[in-house]
């Protein structure tokens, strides 16, 4: 099998021994000096692989819940990869059930508002954030979700002013830190950008977790540079 027929062996089967024959034979080809074609069926060869093992991911997550079904990281981590697959429709009704069953569980909320966000369904997000604060109106974790909608439906000011009170709400959840970091770079307000990410390393410094400083070493000196 040439290099094509492997690739669509691989899109329609999913059979991982295609892929690795193909791929080897797609970067000789990029490195010798490839047509147009084998760009995009190089990319699009990386790109089915990516997908299945995004779904290999959420399989992984789904029974770390059967598991534990009270792990809050695998939810979340469930929603994001489902947004990667497309699949946004997935976590939007499982978790619009599971808050139906349970509306005076906080934690509900934060997901079902996790999941419309990452759908990019701000309207809805503000819905369900308004009633999750109403439950519980000092929710850091709502609140930082509160800033998302607000920071993407043009009300930067109170998106940083949610994303400070989330932080004082609960110091130990670095989250608003990054989240402010990234607004204010989007804003063009460089100096406060560069003075949010020394807060970070300050913060991971302070805790010892000198391996989470590499990343946002890197980026203030980017924006320094």
């Amino acid at each position: 099998m040439d290099k094509r027929d492997l690739k669509d062996r691989y899109e329609a089967t999913g059979d991982e021994a295609a892929y690795e024959e193909a791929l080897p034979l797609y970067e000789q080809a990029i490195a010798s000096g490839a047509d147009p074609q084998d760009f995009i069926d190089y990319g699009y060869l990386l790109e089915c692989h990516a997908r299945n093992l995004l779904r290999r991911a959420v399989a992984s997550y789904e029974h770390a819940l059967e598991l534990d079904p009270d792990l809050d990281k695998a939810y979340y981590q469930i929603i994001g990869a489902r947004a990667g697959l497309r699949e946004t429709e997935l976590p939007i009704a499982l978790h619009e059930k599971r808050l139906a069953a349970a509306p005076h569980d906080i934690r509900e909320y934060r997901f079902l508002a996790s999941a419309y966000l990452a759908a990019h369904d701000y309207g809805e997000a503000a819905e369900v954030i308004e009633r999750g604060l109403a439950v519980a109106p000092d929710d850091s974790i709502l609140i930082g979700s509160r800033a998302e909608v607000r920071g993407e439906t043009g009300d930067s000011e109170g998106a940083l002013s949610d994303w400070r009170r989330a932080l004082e709400l609960d110091p130990d959840h670095i989250g608003p830190l990054y989240m402010s970091a990234f607004f204010l770079e989007r804003l063009g307000r460089r100096q406060e950008a560069i003075d949010t990410w020394q807060r970070i390393i300050d913060w991971s410094e302070s805790r010892g977790y000198e391996l989470d400083t590499l990343w946002p070493k890197q980026e203030l000196a980017r924006l320094k540079s």
